[in-house]
């Protein structure tokens, strides 16, 4: 006897299931499944919030240096469908979009519609390898161009590439991250809170 298989999940199915799941659940929509993405919790720790804070500032200014780029940097789990079929839909810690629609989205829309220029994961301790392997996969087969691993823990970054020119960025270096983001540049330290 045949079995059917069942239907992909869309995107409203995902908000029904996002708006019925436990609180600090963060879900995600797969080629038509919904699952948990990453870590399960209700509030980041205050290092992981303050690196995030820090991080979006610094690409805030850098995108108001640059008029002529159009485009917008959000962060705090931006809801994302990067790819339409089948639907993939994430929470993202932090990513630079390019592109009017993306800028417009950011004032008008109740998600980001494709995939962000440069996405950006903060690591938790609840992260494993296998899960973060597996989000730069997704990201990267949806078009990301860059993908940051920030570590508050080590304070580094890695930049991963889909060529696999990838980058470790110490507190000793100048990140920066060229060609998609042209002119930016920091010292990695500025990135995380000032040790006491």
């Amino acid at each position: 006897m045949a079995t059917t298989a069942a239907k992909p999940a869309t995107m409203d199915d995902f908000l029904r299931a996002e708006a019925n799941a436990p609180e600090g659940t963060r879900l995600a929509l797969i080629d038509g499944e919904i699952v948990e993405w990453g870590a399960n919790m209700t509030t980041r720790n205050a290092r992981h919030s303050t690196t995030l804070a820090k991080i979006a500032c610094i690409l805030w200014n850098w995108l108001e240096q640059h008029a002529e780029i159009v485009g917008v940097i959000t962060g705090g789990e931006a809801r994302c469908r990067m790819r339409h079929t089948p639907e993939l839909i994430v929470g993202l810690d932090l990513a630079f979009f390019q592109g009017r629609e993306h800028a417009e989205a950011a004032t008008t829309g109740s998600f980001f519609d494709g995939a962000p220029v440069v996405a950006i994961e903060i690591l938790s301790g609840s992260d494993t390898h296998d899960d973060v392997v597996g989000r730069i996969r997704v990201f990267f087969d949806c078009g990301v161009q860059q993908v940051w691993i920030v570590d508050p823990d080590l304070r580094n970054v890695t930049i991963y590439r889909p060529s696999g020119d990838d980058e470790l960025f110490t507190t000793k270096h100048v990140l920066t991250a060229e060609p998609e983001l042209p002119g930016f540049k920091t010292p990695v330290e500025a990135l995380f809170p000032k040790k006491i």
